[in-house]
C-alpha cells in the first residue's frame, strides 16, 4: 500500500535482527514517535522479525516494518531495494549498519530518492604502514565510484567525521556529527542504594564497574590493577558486567590472582542503572578505538565518576577529561583510587552535559531536522 499522499515518507534500511530492547532499537522507535510527531510516515526494514516489545512499539506509532535479509551481492540489493522503493514511495533511504560505498547508492539516478547513512565506524587500528595505504587506497577509491548517490553520512562522533579525511583522504560536505543519544529518564542516579547492593549481595563500600567481556573492552587491565586497589582498600568489589568468548580467561586469571572474593560476573542486565548507582566509578579500559561509547554516556547520566582509556572518541564524549588516561594498568588502579578519595562525584554537570548533547531526545530531534532539510 502506498504511504499517505499528504506526509513525506522515511524508509529506514537496517542490516539488524532486534532480538534485545537495546540502544538501537531504543533509537528507531523514539525516531518513530518524533516522525509522527512531524507528519512523518516510517517504514522499518529489519533483516529478522523483531522482538515483541519492539515490533508491537513500532505498529503502535504507525511504522510499518518489512523482513528483507540483505544478500552479499550488492547487485541483488539493488534490485530488491528498488522494488521496495517503487512500492513504497519513500522521499528518503535512511542505511543503518550498511557499508557506505557499494553500488547501491546508484539507486539514486533511478529513482526520486535522498539517500542517507549512519556511520558507527570505530575498530582496531591498522598497525602497519602497508595495511594503512590499502585502507586509504580502498575508501578512497570507492568514495570515488559509488559516493555520487549520497545526501548525507551521519557520523556519531567527531572523531569519526575526521577519520574520514584523516585517514581515507576523503574530504566531503555530504558528512555531518549526530552524536548518539541514551535515555535520560531511564539513566539517572538511584538512591536506594541499599536495596540494590542487598540484590547483589554485597555490604562493600566501594564498587568498581567495567561492562563488556570481550577482549576488546579491555577487562583484563582491570583484573591486573586490582591487586593494588584491593591492598589500599580492601573493602571493594569490582563488577564485570555482560557475556563474552573472554570470560574464561578473565576467570582464570582473577583465581591466578587469588582474589576471586572481590570479584562478581553479572551477567548481562536489564537494570544496569542500577548497577552504575551503586558505582563508585565505572572504568572504561577498551582497546580499540570506540565511534562512541553509551557506557560512558549511561554512567555520566546517572552521575557517576569514569576512568577510561584514550580509544576513539571517548575523550570527546566524557565530561571530565582529566579522567582519560593512557592504556596502563598501573595508571588504571591510581586513577581509581583517586575516584575513591574523591567527595565531588560531578553528578549534576555529566548529567547536564549528558542532557545537553547525548540525549535520545537531541538525536532523534537532529534527525527529523536532517531529514526536513534535505526535503527543502
Amino acid at each position: 500500500m502506498l504511504h499517505n499522499d499528504s506526509k513525506k515518507c522515511i524508509l529506514s534500511i537496517c542490516d539488524i535482527s532486534p532480538t534485545k530492547f537495546g540502544s538501537f532499537e531504543e533509537f528507531i522507535i523514539s525516531l518513530t514517535a518524533k516522525l509522527k510527531e512531524n507528519n512523518f510516515e516510517h517504514i522499518v526494514i529489519f533483516r529478522d522479525k523483531p522482538i515483541k516489545s519492539v515490533e508491537d512499539s513500532l505498529l503502535n506509532l504507525g511504522a510499518k516494518i518489512e523482513i528483507i535479509k540483505p544478500s552479499n551481492n550488492n547487485i541483488c540489493n539493488v534490485i530488491t531495494f528498488y522494488k521496495v522503493i517503487k512500492k513504497n514511495r519513500p522521499e528518503i533511504v535512511h542505511f543503518h549498519f550498511y557499508p557506505v560505498y557499494t553500488i547501491v547508492n546508484y539507486l539514486k539516478l533511478f529513482t526520486n530518492i535522498r539517500i542517507v547513512y549512519t556511520d558507527h565506524m570505530g575498530g582496531k587500528k591498522t598497525k602497519t604502514f602497508t595495511k594503512r595505504s590499502l585502507r586509504k587506497i580502498y575508501y578512497l577509491t570507492n568514495s570515488k565510484l559509488f559516493g555520487i548517490g549520497i545526501d548525507k553520512i551521519i557520523c556519531v562522533s567527531n572523531f569519526v567525521k575526521s577519520k574520514y579525511s584523516r585517514e581515507y583522504g576523503i574530504n566531503s560536505k555530504k558528512l555531518v556529527t549526530i552524536y548518539n543519544g541514551i535515555n535520560t529518564d531511564r539513566f539517572q542516579r538511584k538512591y536506594e542504594t541499599k536495596k540494590i547492593k542487598e540484590k547483589f549481595n554485597i555490604t562493600t563500600e566501594f564498587v568498581v564497574t567495567c561492562v563488556g567481556l570481550r577482549k576488546e573492552k579491555g577487562a583484563h587491565y582491570l583484573i591486573e590493577a586490582a591487586p593494588a586497589i584491593i591492598r589500599k582498600y580492601p573493602n571493594v568489589r569490582f563488577f564485570l558486567v555482560g557475556e563474552g568468548e573472554y570470560k574464561n580467561y578473565l576467570e582464570e586469571r582473577i583465581n591466578e590472582l587469588n582474589i576471586k572474593n572481590y570479584f562478581k560476573f553479572t551477567g548481562n542486565t536489564d537494570s544496569i542503572e542500577d548497577i552504575y548507582s551503586i558505582s563508585s566509578c565505572v572504568v572504561i579500559p577498551t582497546l580499540v578505538e570506540e565511534s562512541f561509547c553509551f557506557v560512558a554516556a549511561e554512567a555520566m547520566s546517572v552521575g557517576t565518576p569514569i576512568v577510561a582509556f584514550d580509544s576513539g572518541a571517548i575523550k570527546e564524549i566524557i565530561y571530565n577529561k582529566e579522567s582519560v588516561i593512557i592504556k596502563n594498568s598501573k595508571l588504571l588502579s591510581e586513577k581509581i583510587i583517586e575516584c575513591f578519595k574523591s567527595d565531588d562525584l560531578n553528578i549534576k554537570g555529566a548529567r547536564d552535559h549528558v542532557i545537553k548533547n547525548l540525549s535520545l531526545d537531541k538525536n532523534v530531534c537532529n534527525h527529523v531536522k536532517l531529514y526536513k532539510d534535505l526535503l527543502k
